[in-house]
């Protein structure tokens, strides 16, 4: 399995409307009230780390008991509300070089954990911003690349003046299989108009050198913090693998046992290496055969033969050559490991020791055995070879684990909450094929939909409509609201359940419970980032600031910039009609506008001044670069996923044909229309307070509901 950084470089052009982002996460969990809110102090007047008590019933389940009833899921969620408040502005977006990343302040004098990519070498001048909007100059200090461990330090002759909330630096032994933690992060790189982005989710592998969870992250998370429900930093964003559940951190332990060193600016450790066991096969067969064995390689020793049909790697089921490079890939290096195998019939049980790719193997000790065998590793692909693609695994239904946040247990406790909500979804299909979820909008069957995943495929009407009662009835195109991304369907039936709305807005670490046609949840999450706007038309630059004002430091290939004529070192003075005061005010007036739109740039350009037009783009323009590749790392996402007015986006985990139904809070009341899957990190839904006021005009048809104007296109 293939791992990579989250955060950037100046060869990642993820750069949304002229500036490259990085990711971050952030995860909340409702809190009980019994929190020291931001930062404390002491009775001299010195300053004591953010934090929170954890309330004596809500230890056991932070620490991984599953929920079982409604009550816990809501005082998790207080909890959880309280605590992401505590620490967000603890989190710092990190500038070095053209490079981004994320971070954590965990003292009153300005140390800044990251990662080490992120930071990169000792002496490097770096800025740091706060999550008010202050940027602080910065020095990078050392770094343990063999764990991905950074340290930086801000730079001031007046410590006085300055003041920050910090977080503290959790036990050692912290981060044990199955404890909630909180994801804190800028994915995309830091944004002016949005806070740190929070995740949540649970310890899935532990090892004395990494942690991993379910809580996704993306390019720009790396160096983020992740905390435990105290408040405590228990690790930090290091990396991410081709599962969605395959999110590497650095323990906080490499902090405590490497300071000194980093402190001091020293560099040590060498990156780490990939799984290895030595065996070739193909994607086509059925069946996990090994075609060719490596010779002296690790399934040679361990006494694998050519014909060989392995059916299980460690705790893992093996249906295909696929799932084999799916297991291997989240192990490490040095791991005993029992293979079960078929051999003429008979079926046979190995131990295999894990190979390094190009190197040689840890040296065994008691010390380095994990808590859990599985774990993802590095960004390195394995020497599985021969594999034709990852995409029948990803895709393939595997049973979420017991330590992660999808366990079936979790999933069970939110049942009282679809309950709730009622019998208010639909799924709509064209013969076999599922193109959406719909949500019921009044008993006399109104539906409520995702138009492009409606209109996008062609169809002719009418579609089948399928109902909770198992009933399959007709629905018909009413009307069609581009900008919303909203179709109004119709269909005739009786006893329909229609929604229940909440116009409120979620605080961020609220859960969201995606209802379907069953008992159980399609899906769930938290609210991850207040409402916002999401235009993200793409002009493809990488952006410097001057005083003469924000100036072009690349342009990247394949973008709206290059098309324009944009140049290395063109200032930009105007957008339209707005005059441009900086940077993030020139990468705010850029969203404004759609994928498709075209912009007039003022540009100045040596002595001349110069009009230039682009029509602007989205990410997936920048074909092949890394960024874009770590978005499809676990899913396909929407094809229509920018250009609202107003998005809630959270942390669940849908597929593009699972959004147009309805997202609901604990009380079972409906908050939104899931609108899009966005990202790796992310989805998006429509507030109700957007769509409650368009429904009865919808229900009026359109002389042709599924026609587009140019200006409503993205």
């Amino acid at each position: 399995m293939s791992f990579t950084h989250p955060g950037h470089s100046s060869s990642d052009p993820f750069c949304r409307s002229g500036i490259i982002r990085l990711t971050f996460l952030f995860v909340w969990v409702l809190s009980v009230p019994l929190v020291a809110s931001s930062q404390e102090s002491t009775g001299d007047g010195e300053q004591k780390p953010v934090g929170m008590e954890v309330e004596e019933s809500l230890r056991p389940l932070f620490k991984g008991q599953a929920p079982t009833n409604l009550d816990q899921l809501e005082s998790m969620q207080t909890h959880v509300k309280a605590l992401a408040d505590t620490v967000l502005k603890t989190t710092v977006g990190i500038q070095v070089g053209a490079a981004q990343g994320s971070g954590v302040l965990i003292s009153r004098d300005g140390y800044i954990l990251t990662a080490a990519h992120v930071s990169g070498r000792s002496g490097r001048t770096a800025r740091v911003l706060l999550t008010d909007g202050s940027i602080l100059p910065a020095r990078t200090l050392g770094l343990n690349r063999a764990l991905d461990a950074g340290l930086m330090k801000i730079i001031s002759d007046d410590w006085e003046s300055l003041d920050w909330p910090y977080a503290e630096m959790g036990d050692a032994e912290t981060a044990k299989l199955g404890q909630w933690v909180l994801a804190l992060g800028h994915p995309g790189g830091y944004q002016a108009d949005r806070k740190p982005v929070v995740r949540f989710g649970r310890v899935i592998h532990r090892f004395d050198d990494v942690v991993t969870t379910d809580c996704t992250l993306i390019g720009g998370d790396s160096g983020g913090p992740l905390f435990s429900m105290d408040g405590k930093v228990v690790g930090i964003h290091s990396r991410i693998g081709q599962e969605l559940i395959h999110n590497v951190h650095v323990p906080i332990s490499a902090y405590h046992a490497g300071w000194d060193r980093m402190v001091a600016e020293e560099d040590w450790g060498q990156l780490p290496g990939s799984p290895y066991i030595g065996v070739r096969g193909s994607s086509d067969s059925e069946q996990a055969i090994v075609e060719e064995i490596v010779k002296g390689g690790p399934a040679d020793r361990a006494g694998i033969q050519v014909k060989d049909v392995i059916t299980k790697f460690g705790d893992s089921v093996i249906r295909n050559f696929d799932s084999l490079v799916a297991s291997v890939g989240i192990h490490r290096p040095g791991e005993r490991i029992k293979v079960t195998i078929e051999r003429d019939g008979q079926e046979m049980e190995l131990t295999l020791r894990i190979g390094r790719a190009g190197g040689n193997l840890p040296p065994e000790s008691p010390e380095s055995k994990p808590e859990d065998s599985r774990f993802p590793f590095w960004k390195t692909k394995p020497v599985i070879v021969d594999y034709t693609s990852w995409s029948s695994y990803i895709a393939s239904f595997r049973p979420a684990g017991v330590h992660e946040r999808n366990y079936s247990a979790v999933r069970n406790a939110f049942i009282p909450v679809v309950k709730k909500a009622g019998r208010c979804s639909v799924e709509i299909y064209d013969g076999r094929k599922a193109l959406a979820f719909g949500t019921i909008v009044s008993t006399d069957g109104y539906v409520l939909t995702k138009a492009s995943q409606i209109l996008d495929e062609k169809v002719d009407f009418p579609l089948d409509c399928h109902l909770s009662n198992g009933k399959i009835v007709s629905a018909e195109l009413v009307s069609h609201r581009p900008k919303l991304d909203l179709v109004m369907l119709k269909i005739t039936t009786k006893k329909l359940k229609a929604v229940q709305w909440n116009t409120d807005v979620p605080a961020i670490g609220s859960w969201l419970v995606t209802p379907g046609l069953a008992d159980e949840p399609i899906a769930f999450g938290v609210v991850s980032v207040a409402p916002r706007a999401i235009k993200g038309g793409l002009l493809g630059v990488l952006l410097g600031e001057s005083a003469n004002g924000p100036y072009v430091e690349r342009v990247f290939p394949n973008t709206a910039a290059q098309e324009a004529g944009l140049q290395r070192g063109d200032i930009i003075r105007q957008v339209n009609e707005v005059e441009i005061k900086d940077r993030d005010h020139l990468i705010k007036t850029v969203r404004q506008h759609l994928p498709g739109e075209k912009i007039n740039l003022l540009v100045i350009r040596g002595d001349e001044e110069l009009t230039i037009e682009p029509v602007l783009g989205r990410e997936s323009d920048i074909a092949g670069t890394r960024a874009v590749e770590q978005q499809n790392l676990g899913g396909a996402l929407s094809k229509r996923r920018s250009g609202f007015e107003s998005v809630l986006q959270h942390d669940t985990i849908l597929q593009p044909e699972q959004c147009g139904g309805p997202i609901v809070d604990t009380t079972g009341k409906t908050i939104g229309i899931n609108i899009a899957r966005a990202s790796r990190v992310s989805s998006y839904a429509l507030p109700a307070s957007v769509i409650v006021p368009v429904i009865e005009e919808m229900k009026t048809p359109d002389a042709n509901p599924s026609g587009e104007t140019p200006e409503d296109t993205e």
